[in-house]
């Protein structure tokens, strides 16, 4: 594979040696074999062409996917178990260390092993893979681990941005124009801010929970009652967390969430790896007489507009012509405080089997990563085995640990009827 980085993989990239890594761990009860692990990562890289890629750059400083010869194996590392403990330490840790990112592969794994539980921690570059990525690879991994001689093929990827985006938004005049004065403007905006000093950071740290199935159970039944989406809900939730703990003067009203481009591309299939996605961006009323449910029901009518308003290929598209300041971008989000009180990621319902033939999946832990790049305020949920699973990562610079668990504790409080925390809720 050979094919040069769209914009938002380059910007994720970065400069290629500060690490972009996403960790996501599950736990599983039953034992399989080393023999059994390498295979199913060899069968699940053979089919995934940005599985056998490093990132090498050319003589401008273009950086592409390149597949060397031979490709390298997905590397694993096996450690002792020794508590219920060891995977958070060892996914953070692994959030830290760069891989080789010209060779490759850019996935890697760690196996905490004891007799009878296990946790296997994927660590994958975010410029090939997204949340989706992974829980595909997951499905696909511990398919194998379960039935070894299974099938599972290979596809062909895309190889240039015209594979991707239809030649009649490629070719429209009126849109390269626009691409081209966006660029422009940003250059001089950018050359306008630079030298502000980086954000001086402080303490990494991640506030971890569940809600019990009884709850997630009652929070689904509501929604479709009311004709909502859990998505808004949640939102609705965390935005009005945010105001309460820090006051209406000390937020942006404002969340950011990433859309799942698969929805919109049909070239970019369920099953296949891709590194970023499109976004919109939500607020809620400022009224502080709307009670809970209205503000759900009036957020959940714009996220329903502004997704049946999103124009995918020409965000692709105008994007491509951002690439000369991609390194200056990035420079400038290291001194900027974000637009967004957060990063809400819902990762919906986990496509991961919970029972296999010779062992179980106990636990699926929501991925970590520790981007130093403006606000760094990043809320992840997932629903597995009926349950709902929140991460919030954060940086003690920006919002302290404290703040980060009063917000947990009101969004909660907002979902599930003014029942104090500790009723419905697992701190974990």
């Amino acid at each position: 594979m050979k094919r040069k980085l769209l914009f938002l993989e380059r910007f994720i990239y970065g400069d290629g040696i500060i690490p972009k890594n996403i960790t996501f761990t599950v736990k599983i009860n039953g034992s399989f074999t080393e023999v059994a692990l390498r295979n199913a990562l060899a069968k699940i890289q053979a089919r995934h062409p940005l599985l056998t890629v490093g990132v090498q750059e050319d003589s401008k400083g273009q950086p592409w996917f390149v597949s060397p010869m031979p490709v390298p194996d997905i590397p694993v590392r096996i450690l002792t178990r020794t508590s219920d403990e060891d995977w958070m330490r060892e996914s953070e840790k692994e959030c830290q260390q760069r891989f080789d990112m010209q060779n490759g592969p850019l996935l890697r794994m760690v196996w905490l092993r004891s007799a009878e539980v296990s946790e296997l921690i994927m660590v994958c570059h975010h410029c090939i893979c997204d949340g989706a990525s992974i829980v595909t690879l997951y499905k696909e991994m511990l398919t194998l681990l379960d039935q070894p001689d299974l099938a599972i093929g290979q596809y062909e990827t895309f190889n240039t941005v015209e594979d991707l985006v239809p030649e009649a938004i490629l070719s429209d005049k009126k849109l390269q124009r626009k691409g081209k004065v966006t660029a422009a403007i940003l250059r001089l905006f950018l050359l306008f801010v630079s030298g502000k000093k980086q954000i001086r950071w402080g303490k990494d740290y991640t506030v971890r929970w569940k809600m019990d199935k009884a709850a997630t159970a009652a929070l689904v039944r509501r929604c479709k009652v009311q004709h909502t989406t859990m998505h808004a809900a949640l939102c609705t939730a965390f935005l009005l967390a945010f105001r309460h703990v820090r006051g209406s003067k000390n937020v942006k009203n404002q969340v950011f969430c990433p859309v799942n481009l698969r929805r919109y591309i049909p070239e970019i299939k369920d099953d296949m790896l891709f590194g970023f996605a499109t976004s919109t961006t939500l607020s809620i009323d400022k009224d502080p007489m709307l009670d809970f449910q209205e503000q759900v029901k009036r957020l959940n009518n714009r996220l329903s507009e502004k997704l049946s308003n999103l124009k995918v290929y020409e965000e692709i598209m105008l994007n491509e012509y951002l690439h000369p300041v991609v390194k200056k971008l990035s420079q400038y989000l290291g001194t900027a405080r974000g637009n967004n009180d957060l990063t809400f990621s819902n990762m919906g319902r986990l496509d991961i089997p919970k029972k296999f033939s010779s062992f179980e999946v106990e636990a699926v832990h929501n991925p970590i990563l520790i981007f130093k790049s403006a606000n760094p305020n990043g809320i992840i949920a997932s629903t597995f085995d009926e349950q709902l699973n929140f991460s919030f990562l954060s940086n003690d610079a920006y919002l302290s640990y404290e703040e980060a668990s009063a917000i947990r504790d009101k969004a909660m409080e907002l979902l599930l009827e003014g029942k104090r925390v500790p009723e419905a809720v697992q701190l974990v």
